[in-house]
């Protein structure tokens, strides 16, 4: 059931917030339930949060305590996601009354965050949709080339619903309407692909696994046959009425959004200082981002240089060409020894964690830059394991930081109970069971 306009969770914590600092002491994190310290937010349809699925997104609870803590953002305040993904911290900073900002190298998480971010008018949505329909083919071009043969992704009858339908969007001009339908669209790619929907990255279905129990089998035969039937156009329709009434209720939250997404923390512009930074970044070696985009990427044409272009744009990547696995110093003085272990096991797996390191500490070294004096930056991060050694990022990212002038304010531990992409893949990367929650302040 979709939110009312009245918003129950948000209220202040900044009691909350001053025991914690209290009882703070450096070098021990304190565990935190962020669920039951701002309450139960997962099971409601909350404003635009579930307009478009996206993998690993961040526990809302998370940006909504620090942002309703007042001695760290005031209405008005300038916040910012250097790694904004589908855009978690951007609503709800949208919602505390925050001029918000964030970058991501994702072209998909950009969409989607703008849209998710910029309610539009009824009677524009009505338009649109007629635009759409009046402008629709009555057969389905090829779908569009790249890494991928979406062949064998979509059954023949999606395929050409879906086609058909890419071809009608041309028709919208570009600006928040077409932002809105076309991530409206890729919310129904997600939906009707033979795609495993337990799995973030596309796997086929498979319903003859062995592993499998019988009402397992049966359910992904179901699936099967929903995903190979879907009627593309009335899920689009639906999922334009849907969306539209989570962007009318944030709507009544925001009258007037202020919103600005950039393209890469490494680059964004620094116009302007911001008053608090709000962020999950990557996870070393631990993600795949852009495969878990990859149909939608193709889909909305946004993959034009491939697939592998655009990874090598993300930080935590895990390819490497053989050009670009060039010998590297530790970035980090405590890092050193543990990438040598690591490299005696495997040379890759070194690559990408140093490779990771350095641009981490280029991301946060331009955040910083933004960040206003006695401005505080919130970073959740979580360890994982690195040919069977534990990668400890969060004290690599606490070493970058105070490095930049930022002093370590508190650390908080909270269990994972589920984030999409976290999950042990082979022996070369392990699972990431808590996330760490790291607040610091900028002193210089």
């Amino acid at each position: 059931m979709l939110q009312r306009s009245l918003d129950p969770l948000s209220r202040p914590f900044d009691d909350e917030l001053d025991a914690l600092l209290s009882r703070f002491r450096r070098g021990r994190a304190l565990e935190v339930d962020f669920r039951e310290l701002v309450g139960n937010s997962s099971a409601t349809d909350r404003f635009t949060h579930r307009m478009h699925p996206y993998p690993a997104k961040l526990l809302l609870n998370i940006p909504l305590f620090f942002l309703n803590c007042s001695q760290l953002a005031k209405p008005g305040a300038v916040v910012y996601d250097p790694f904004c993904g589908s855009g978690t911290v951007l609503v709800e900073g949208l919602v505390r009354g925050a001029i918000v900002q964030g970058a991501d190298s994702n072209p998909l998480a950009r969409l989607v965050s703008r849209a998710k971010t910029t309610p539009i008018p009824e009677d524009v949505v009505d338009a649109g949709l007629e635009v759409i329909w009046s402008s629709l083919p009555r057969r389905g071009s090829k779908p569009p080339s790249g890494s991928i043969d979406l062949e064998k992704w979509f059954s023949p009858k999606v395929l050409s619903q879906l086609s058909r339908l890419r071809q009608a969007l041309e028709s919208i001009p570009e600006g928040p309407a077409e932002c809105f339908f076309k991530t409206c669209f890729s919310a129904v790619v997600s939906r009707v692909g033979l795609t495993d929907p337990t799995v973030p990255v596309p796997v086929r279905i498979d319903a003859r696994r062995k592993s499998l129990t019988k009402n397992q089998r049966k359910l992904r035969k179901q699936w099967l046959t929903d995903r190979s039937t879907a009627d593309v156009f009335g899920l689009f329709e639906l999922c334009v009425e849907e969306n539209f009434e989570r962007l009318r209720l944030l709507s009544e939250q925001c009258s007037n959004p202020k919103v600005s997404v950039f393209d890469d923390a490494r680059t964004a512009p620094g116009d302007g200082l911001v008053d608090l930074v709000i962020s999950s970044p990557p996870y070393g070696s631990a993600q795949k981002y852009i495969r878990s985009s990859s149909l939608s990427l193709q889909w909305l044409g946004m993959a034009g240089s491939g697939l592998r272009e655009l990874e090598r744009q993300s930080i935590g990547r895990e390819h490497f060409s053989l050009s670009e696995r060039v010998e590297m110093d530790a970035p980090l003085l405590s890092s050193k020894a543990l990438l040598n272990k690591i490299g005696k096991i495997n040379p890759l797996r070194r690559h990408i964690a140093a490779t990771f390191l350095i641009e981490m500490r280029d991301a946060l070294s331009r955040t910083c830059d933004r960040l206003r004096p006695r401005g505080q930056l919130v970073l959740i991060v979580g360890n994982n394991t690195v040919c069977g050694y534990q990668f400890d990022t969060q004290n690599y990212l606490t070493e970058i930081c105070e490095a930049l002038g930022l002093e370590l304010q508190l650390r908080l531990e909270d269990h994972i109970r589920s984030r999409g992409l976290i999950t042990k893949r082979h022996s070369t990367a392990g699972l990431i069971s808590k996330e760490t929650i790291l607040l610091f302040k900028k002193i210089r």
